[in-house]
């Protein structure tokens, strides 16, 4: 009998995300990068590791951002509203490159107007001196 003991161990081990779903517009998270990898989108509302699936089968993937913070490590489950503003706050910083070792700040500001169950956020990007480019895995 195969189980998904060894699964749930890790991913009891892994971070707590940055924004849960009680979480309060104003909520800032700032922290080191230390990982920004892609990995498969766990379905909403399905089974427990269920992934997500496009409309030709293959799995839907997600950019997750390790952040460490003053609380401790947090993940970032990054949307599209919130690559947006991670993305403007790249170009605001005049950086070309996200890379591990840079500082960053990401704000919930609130749910969109247009669609309430999606959440805005805005974002600052501070780079260090040095650091290394994230990698797809």
């Amino acid at each position: 009998m195969t189980t998904n003991i060894s699964a749930r161990f890790r991913n009891a081990a892994r971070p707590t995300s940055a924004f849960g779903k009680n979480t309060q517009p104003g909520t800032t998270v700032t922290g080191r990068i230390t990982a920004a990898v892609e990995q498969p989108k766990l379905k909403f509302g399905g089974a427990p590791g269920e992934v997500e699936c496009d409309e030709n089968g293959q799995p839907v993937t997600q950019l997750v951002i390790t952040l460490d913070t003053t609380a401790g490590p947090r993940n970032l489950y990054v949307s599209w509203r919130m690559e947006q503003a991670i993305g403007a706050a790249l170009e605001t910083a005049g950086d070309a490159e996200f890379e591990t070792g840079n500082t960053l700040s990401v704000t919930y500001t609130g749910p969109d107007p247009a669609y309430p169950k999606a959440r805005l956020f805005t974002a600052t990007y501070t780079p260090a001196r040095t650091g290394g480019a994230w990698s797809k895995q």
